[in-house]
């Protein structure tokens, strides 16, 4: 790992500890919570207020850096990738809403369309997740093994499962895999898949900022990240994607190619 990156990796998990304060405290005080696509699609202003503070950070310590953030989409400009940065501020906002679990941050940072450092940090276990390329994927700073190969049929697999009301490939998922779960989190489900729980989680609908940090994760622990129909994953546009193991993965394509 070269200086610029060690250097990014600690500003990081300094701001990381900082805004899971801020979300944690948030609980004591009134929320204020808006709809945006249909009537569970939410956003709050914590979500907003946990982005500006890292907009703030990066701007601060890196003024020429682009911040692709999901609450302020509309503002980034597609016109310079040599330092992105991609940001969830909280993924899993109706969790967050709804349960103050299973709800997490998603942040990355990528030089040239090349992934250096992603992060997932699991807000109320405390739980930081993180890839460094070339480096590996940690939990808490202990370095996680590759996660075992497990096949479809003897594997969880999780999916956003309103989505697949009425597909065909749900019927076959339900009947091929092991069982099917869903956190309503892709953060959360992803994390599962980085440390062997889950054989894999499939989005038929997802943003950039659910897709970029894994992208890291998956290939420093070998792990397959696709769209659907097995082509690769836009960091900066998302849509359908599944993060997968091996043994399951080809298995899984034939399936989510039907959606």
């Amino acid at each position: 790992m070269n200086k610029y990156i060690q250097d990014t990796h600690a500003h990081v998990l300094i701001w990381l500890e900082e805004a899971a304060n801020m979300i944690r405290e948030s609980f004591t005080e009134q929320l204020i919570i808006e709809t945006k696509s249909n009537f569970s699609d939410l956003v709050t202003n914590m979500d907003k207020s946990v982005q500006n503070f890292f907009i703030q950070k990066i701007m601060e310590y890196y003024p020429t850096h682009q911040i692709l953030g999901e609450e302020s989409a509309e503002q980034f400009k597609d016109t310079n990738r040599e330092h992105v940065w991609v940001i969830d501020p909280i993924d899993g906002t109706a969790n967050f809403v709804k349960q103050q679990d299973h709800f997490c941050i998603l942040i990355s940072y990528y030089e040239n369309d090349i992934g250096k450092l992603g992060y997932i940090y699991d807000v109320m276990n405390k739980n930081l997740y993180y890839a460094i390329e070339n480096a590996g994927v940690f939990l808490n700073n202990s370095k996680l093994p590759t996660p075992p190969a497990i096949s479809l049929q003897e594997g969880l697999v999780s999916i956003d499962v309103r989505n697949w009301y009425g597909k065909a490939s749900l019927e076959r998922l339900a009947t091929e895999a092991f069982d099917i779960r869903y956190f309503g989190c892709g953060g959360i489900d992803s994390i599962h898949v980085i440390t062997g729980k889950f054989a894999a989680f499939a989005a038929s609908i997802a943003g950039p900022w659910d897709i970029a940090a894994q992208r890291i994760f998956a290939k420093e622990l070998g792990l397959c990240v696709s769209k659907f129909d097995g082509s690769d994953v836009n960091y900066l546009k998302g849509g359908n994607w599944v993060i997968s193991n091996k043994a399951a993965y080809e298995d899984l394509l034939t399936i989510v190619k039907e959606f």
